[in-house]
């Protein structure tokens, strides 16, 4: 396993694909960021946790999932476009070690996208927010970009089989990725339970920091875990049945 994430990470540096996706990340937050300082003045008025949603919502669940996900087609799909996995698979011998590093990196390269929304955010509240605490400001960021992190990776687990199922293909990938990121913002129209029995709703209503009732939070936590391993699962029974 360990060598196959080397390789995988090896991979990832050597076609510049991170290295893009952090700078469009950057880019982004930095955009939004220095709007907030100087042309929308009123965010001031909303306090520090209402801007602190407010970047989730864009970022974590909408432009970061977005980014990642075709991130994750281009590591699955240009091995079967380059043929590059019949050569790799017969080397490793394990498909699941072949699916299982790949799962590890990306979720690293995913973790970096934040982290990158993290800093420059808090570096950026300094300036917006310059009368709160400076720890309970760093609890707050850390730990709600540390969740949404977990729970925006965990939603965008149906991409494991699809980008197995469609080979070269990067078109239903990219497609089930907007719709993911789509449907999971979408939880803001729902109400009662319904934004639960969804990975993807529940995945953005349990990031949010808003009161929820203890049996409906435990059925997302279960909805998120159950449907996630079972992506998971079925990519790797499909890549173990799969003609190469």
């Amino acid at each position: 396993m360990k060598n196959g994430i080397i390789v995988e990470w090896k991979k990832i540096r050597h076609k510049n694909m991170l290295k893009t996706s952090l700078v469009i990340i950057f880019l982004f937050i930095t955009i939004i960021v220095l709007k907030d300082i100087f042309i929308n003045l009123r965010v001031r008025e909303l306090g520090i946790e209402s801007w602190i949603i407010s970047l989730d919502t864009i970022l974590i669940f909408m432009i970061i999932p977005a980014i990642s996900g075709i991130l994750y087609t281009s590591m699955i799909n240009s091995e079967y476009a380059e043929r590059t996995i019949v050569n790799y698979i017969s080397a490793i011998v394990n498909r699941n070690t072949f699916i299982m590093s790949k799962l590890i990196a990306w979720m690293f390269c995913h973790l970096l996208m934040v982290l990158i929304v993290c800093l420059v955010a808090y570096i950026g509240s300094l300036v917006i927010f310059p009368t709160t605490d400076l720890m309970m400001r760093f609890y707050d960021f850390g730990v709600h970009f540390l969740k949404s992190a977990l729970f925006s990776f965990f939603s965008l687990a149906l991409l494991v089989p699809i980008s197995i199922f469609q080979r070269s293909s990067y078109v239903p990938s990219i497609v089930a990725t907007l719709g993911i990121a789509a449907v999971g913002v979408s939880a803001t129209y729902l109400t009662g339970i319904l934004p639960f029995i969804l990975p993807w709703t529940a995945a953005f209503i349990l990031s949010q920091p808003i009161s929820v009732p203890n049996n409906l939070k435990i059925l997302g936590y279960v909805i998120i875990i159950v449907f996630s391993l079972l992506f998971y699962i079925l990519g790797l029974v499909m890549i173990n049945r799969q003609d190469m």
